[in-house]
């Protein structure tokens, strides 16, 4: 009686299992209702919430403060660009291709959360290492290539980007020439 209970259907050869956790490997070899979903082996606990805060809440308010300064350091906007960006690209692909990873993988909450802390930890900030060290050489290509016809497309708006930059170094010379 207590074999049965443990596995209402055996497998299709109709063999009688010895042992329910011959049961349980037929079922989830099978994909049926005997084991519903999984959850992801953590060790630590609140990592969910851990994580989201590493990934999200820390960054927006370093991004947020970096962008209220009068000045925005270019380091800063560089981090949190490449950040932002990169953390839009995992989340897409983590939601639409690897949500059974996420599932099934042990320590992957942990495993994620160190990643993007190494992305937005003031002493490391990866995701400006990233870029300058690997992303840049391969943004440079196409930024020759498509930076003109960005410009060009944008019309009279393009022109007024591309006189931006020169004004804002002539105005600093000036105060240089002044200085001195």
């Amino acid at each position: 009686w207590l074999k049965r209970a443990s596995c209402t259907s055996g497998p299709p050869c109709g063999a009688q299992p010895r042992f329910p956790s011959h049961c349980c490997a037929w079922a989830i070899a099978a994909g049926s209702r005997f084991v519903q979903g999984g959850m992801a082996i953590s060790i630590v606990p609140y990592i969910g919430l851990i994580a989201f805060g590493v990934q999200y809440f820390y960054p927006a308010y370093a991004s947020i403060t970096a962008m209220l300064k009068d000045k925005v350091p270019e380091k800063d906007l560089t981090q949190w660009v490449v950040f932002w960006i990169l953390c839009v690209g995992f989340t897409y692909l983590e939601q639409n291709f690897l949500f059974l990873l996420v599932e099934h993988l042990p320590l992957y909450l942990e495993l994620k959360s160190l990643v993007f802390l190494w992305l937005v930890h003031p002493d490391y900030l990866g995701a400006t290492w990233l870029w300058h060290s690997k992303l840049k050489a391969i943004h440079a290509e196409y930024d020759a290539e498509f930076y003109p016809l960005i410009i060009q497309c944008l019309g009279p708006l393009g022109k007024k980007a591309e006189e931006a930059p020169q004004k804002e170094e002539k105005a600093e010379g000036e105060k240089s020439e002044k200085a001195e």
